[in-house]
């Protein structure tokens, strides 16, 4: 088959879909990527075709967006960086489909859902994080909304509703069915709970003891488990890092995510409140100017490293929340701090928190209030019982890509 995946976002956006990619390819299929030009190196590497979207400056107008990370002007910065792109990325998975075509989306490349209704081709949706979802059932926490489970299902339900009908629909429906038009293609509405789901099949790219499937999410949703991207094989730690590493105790690692390009005040509490525990900190950014200008000694910085070779050597991981820095943590066994911004990684913060596994807070919150929760995750025995029992859980790095790509397979009639 020739499966043709679409990702938007950033690094921990796309590098899942590499292993799904690398998995398909290794079944014996045709894989191509269509995302930003920013990875087309790293697609290509992987072994994967790579139709990139946008330019490099694209990317960097869009990480250079401070509102990208505001919890309530978030979705609309999102929508005006994905909405300019939508007519490049129909027209290019239109080209390249054939008879054989499978096409596979992230949540966000609605010009894959374009494509599969047009063309009349099987396809997929694939979740990689809980909140991408409406439930009533079992609410996900929404920036200023956590209190939303705490209700009945019948009034969660009509609030998720409402916010769709009033927030969410009016930002991103003109555009979509507007395309629809030129497209020849009839409008829709609730762009987010409904229309971006595929009707051939919703796969959520995590475990269901991660998020439980809920009887009101499509009914063709399965979950599978966390598409992790690791290291190439024999990769090893930069030789200063190693020597960071090897020259006292397993220290803090510390990141805002790799399309973070605001994080001072972030890095700053971090930092402040190892400084308070006595604890050493790896401190992981592309963006250097984030840090103060002469770190202090216990610190050390690196613009990039592959957290499945990190996350075993840290004695706690602070994170954004992102889905797949999570999943690198939960596989290394790693207590972990989440200090969410926006997008999905308040839900994600507070999903690892009930198991056990780490906490969350505020990024403004008091240096003190930091260096209290980190301080206790370090020294809880349960939160480490907690977290070696999940890492046994999480299994080998392959078998949720594989799983997956079983599930994109039998979508084709051939199949």
């Amino acid at each position: 088959m020739h499966i043709l995946i679409s990702c938007v976002g950033s690094a921990g956006d796309v590098y899942p879909f590499l292993a799904i990619g690398r998995a398909l390819k290794q079944r014996g299929h045709r894989v191509e990527l269509l995302t930003s030009a920013w990875f087309q190196q790293r697609v290509e590497a992987a072994g994967l075709g790579c139709i990139p979207l946008g330019t490099l400056d694209d990317y960097r107008s869009s990480v250079d967006d401070p509102d990208l990370w505001h919890p309530r002007r978030a979705f609309a910065t999102v929508w005006k960086h994905v909405e300019p792109q939508l007519r490049a990325g129909y027209r290019a998975l239109a080209r390249r489909a054939g008879a054989d075509t499978v096409l596979v989306g992230s949540t966000l490349a609605w010009h894959s859902r374009l494509a599969e209704e047009k063309l009349g081709l099987p396809g997929a949706t694939v979740h990689l994080s809980p909140s991408c979802l409406f439930s009533a059932q079992e609410p996900p926490v929404w920036p200023g909304m956590g209190w939303l489970g705490r209700l009945p299902p019948w009034a969660a339900g009509a609030l998720q509703s409402a916010v769709e009908r009033l927030v969410l629909d009016p930002v991103v429906r003109p555009g979509i069915n507007e395309i629809r038009a030129e497209l020849g293609l009839p409008p829709v509405r609730r762009i987010i709970s409904r229309w971006s789901n595929s009707p051939g099949r919703v796969i959520c790219a995590f475990p269901d003891w991660f998020a439980a499937p809920q009887a009101d999410w499509p009914p063709h949703t399965v979950t599978t488990g966390f598409p992790r991207w690791g290291a190439a094989a024999g990769a090893v730690l930069d030789p200063a890092l190693t020597r960071f590493l090897r020259d006292g105790p397993p220290p803090i690692g510390i990141t805002p995510g790799s399309a973070m390009a605001h994080g001072r005040d972030y890095f700053a509490r971090a930092l402040a409140a190892c400084d308070a525990l006595g604890r050493r900190a790896v401190l992981v950014t592309p963006y250097r100017d984030q840090l103060p200008e002469r770190l202090p000694p216990f610190a050390h910085h690196v613009a990039y490293v592959p957290f499945d070779l990190l996350a075993p050597r840290l004695a706690a991981f602070v994170h954004h929340g992102g889905i797949g820095t999570l999943a690198q943590g939960l596989a290394a066994g790693v207590p972990q701090l989440v200090a969410p911004f926006a997008h999905d990684q308040f839900d994600n913060g507070v999903r690892l928190a009930r198991l056990g596994a780490g906490a969350w807070l505020k990024p403004d919150a008091k240096v003190g209030d930091w260096a209290r929760t980190l301080r206790d995750l370090v020294a809880d025995p349960a939160v480490a019982h907690a977290c070696a029992e999940l890492a046994a859980r999480m299994g080998g790095a392959e078998a949720a890509p594989m799983r997956i790509a079983e599930m994109i397979e039998a979508l084709h009639p051939a199949a």
